[in-house]
């Protein structure tokens, strides 16, 4: 082997430098066990995984005016060839692609904000996901551990029993300009949603992506549109309400393909401090998630039942999700209830104190420990896209949190697989419920009695605040003309994806008998446009853009007399700073640019040492 001066072997790379090396970059969605090349000039060159599934290498040729990527075997003869022809230029080595996909600069349209900020939504080391990438994230995972857990996502002989189990794999999640490796685990979340054959996961990671270390996929194994967990998302941001937002990911495990995911942040401490109290370092406050049982119960009610924290938790009604270890005691299991049960105490206290006192002193009691104007806003979405599995009619899919900052609590929303759809054979009245926006959840209060809303609408100064923020909610945020942009800036940037992923759902090879929908491009483009046959036919299942046309109009109608002209907060009227600085550093790209100079020294090295 000869040893190269360390100035020649610089030399030579920077001469080379100016001369015409091409670097490639693309990611597989072909599964394990594939391999890509490049071709161009009807020549072809194999790719090297680095790490799987991203492919790179260098060519070093004159010119090259357009090229295609192809799939390989093991012989380096070609499978097959993508549909695309590519062209090159120099911009084309700082990208990652996508094999048969296009590369695309998609703006996603923003919603304009109608009410006064109430939290910052974010900070400089915790920003929001991007809306316009589509992620790639390939998990290697414990190959035992997978074949269980994804054969059995309930417990043989429990069948009410989650299997959650955690899985040891190393995950990788590669972006246009990002590359991203490092160990961790994933299990199945959700359950109703279990029940399908694409189920939700969850990612932990040891190291941390865009500065968290845990993320949530979600299936959208019943939404043919693919939009609506991301546009109720989008929604509850516009109004103000915390929420977790995300983008898309193609998702492959061990060599399971299971298509297109909705990728979102975990509501977790790391989410709470940076999204609530703005601050990476904040004291976290107690939050408990609210999963009821319906239609048969039990239901987390928010009903006082005694101090004795057993009254709370279990099966179907309450469980503890996020808390400072340093405010419970270990050996005491009833400090880790103390705040719920504080709650639901002092609205009990008000509810018989001031439940028919419409005066001010009223607000200022509720207000001392409720957030009244998000819980308004908060509600008055779950209005217009009639959330089915939601707060406002079961009480469930929504989180209690205790906001040490303020010293109040307020809720926090997640998981909308039924909503923006119509009443879809739910709890609500079959006739006319799309024309209901104020009294939608109460049409079978033997089946539940609403206890929380029922005495919260009942203050007059609260109804009418919440009428307001209706009015000016549909009239400003919930129209086709507003909405429709954003739908079809998203259909835009997964379009190529989508009978990809209906395909995937549909030829997933796992033992696991789970339900499947098998939809339809024609499906998703159903829901991309207003049709006035299809409102004029339907009863109880509406497409996406069909729901927002109808129960939009029927809002607006219905809060056309209420005045506006005073939109004012009727609690936590304080200032907040909504601006992330702009991070213009290059660290989210530096492994990405590493790995790339890597290959391209190493290989002009190895070339120079033959």
């Amino acid at each position: 082997m000869r040893i190269l001066p360390f100035g020649i072997t610089l030399t030579y790379f920077f001469a080379l430098g100016r001369s015409a090396i091409q670097q490639f970059n693309v990611v597989s969605i072909l599964g394990e066990g594939s391999s890509l090349g490049v071709k161009y000039n009807n020549k072809v060159v194999p790719l090297t995984p680095s790490p799987f599934p991203l492919f790179t290498g260098t060519v070093n040729e004159n010119s090259i005016d357009t090229y295609n990527y192809v799939s390989l075997d093991e012989a380096g003869n070609i499978i097959s060839e993508e549909g695309i022809t590519r062209t090159y230029s120099k911009d084309i080595s700082g990208i990652n692609e996508v094999f048969n996909r296009t590369n695309k600069e998609i703006t996603i349209p923003d919603f304009p904000k109608p009410f006064k900020a109430m939290f910052p939504m974010g900070t400089k080391k915790f920003k929001p996901l991007p809306d316009n990438v589509i992620y790639n994230i390939y998990a290697n995972c414990d190959k035992d551990t997978y074949e269980y857990v994804s054969s059995e996502p309930f417990i043989v002989g429990h069948s009410l029993r989650r299997n959650d189990t955690p899985i040891n794999c190393t995950l990788t999640i590669i972006s246009p300009d990002e590359v991203f490796q490092s160990s961790g685990t994933v299990h199945i979340i959700g359950y109703g949603s279990r029940q399908y054959k694409k189920v939700s996961w969850s990612l932990k990671m040891d190291q941390k992506f865009r500065g968290r270390k845990a993320l949530k996929l979600r299936a959208m194994a019943s939404d043919p549109s693919l939009v609506r967990e991301s546009v109720t998302s989008k929604l509850y941001n516009a109004m103000g309400v915390p929420v977790q937002e995300g983008t898309y990911a193609r998702l492959f495990i061990n060599d399971d393909t299971y298509g297109l995911y909705h990728m979102i942040d975990n509501l977790n401490k790391k989410w709470i401090r940076n999204y609530i109290h703005g601050d990476n370092n904040a004291k976290v406050g107690f939050c408990y998630k609210m999963d009821s049982s319906h239609p048969d119960g039990p239901y987390s009610d928010l009903r006082y039942k005694g101090d004795e924290y057993t009254n709370y938790g279990g099966v179907g009604t309450y469980s503890i999700d996020e808390y400072e270890e340093s405010d419970v005691d270990p050996n005491d299991e009833s400090t880790r209830w103390t705040s719920l049960i504080n709650f639901v105490k002092s609205y009990d206290n008000w509810v018989n104190t001031y439940g028919e006192d419409n005066s001010d002193m009223a607000i200022e009691e509720l207000e001392k420990f409720l957030n009244i104007e998000e819980t308004l806003r908060f509600m008055a979405i779950e209005s217009l896209i009639l959330a089915l599995d939601n707060f406002w009619l079961v009480m469930s899919n929504t989180a209690l949190y205790y906001n040490p900052e303020r010293n109040n609590y307020q809720f926090i929303p997640f998981d909308f697989d039924q909503v923006l759809i119509g009443s879809h054979g739910s709890l609500i009245k079959t006739e006319d419920y799309a024309k209901d926006c104020f009294n939608w959840a109460n049409f079978n209060e033997s089946v539940f009695e609403h206890y929380f809303t029922n005495n919260l609408m009942k203050n007059q100064q609260i109804k009418q605040r919440y009428d307001i923020i209706l009015a000016i909610a549909s009239t400003e945020l919930f129209t086709n003309n507003v909405i429709g942009p954003y739908i079809h800036a998203l259909a835009s940037l997964i379009e190529e994806d989508v009978e990809w992923n209906f395909e995937a759902m549909d030829n997933l090879d796992i033992s696991y008998d789970g339900y499947l929908h098998h939809f339809t491009v024609e499906d998703f483009e159903d829901n991309l446009s207003v049709n006035q046959e299809n409102i004029a036919s339907s009863t109880d299942t509406y497409n996406v853009m069909d729901w927002i046309e109808v129960r939009g109009n029927n809002c607006r109608m219905s809060t056309s007399n209420v005045n506006v002209s005073i939109n004012k907060n009727i609690s936590d009227d304080v200032e907040v700073n909504t601006e992330m600085d702009d991070d213009t550093s290059n660290s989210k790209n530096s492994f990405s640019i590493k790995i790339t100079l890597l290959i391209i020294f190493s290989q002009l090295i190895y070339n120079l040492l033959l």
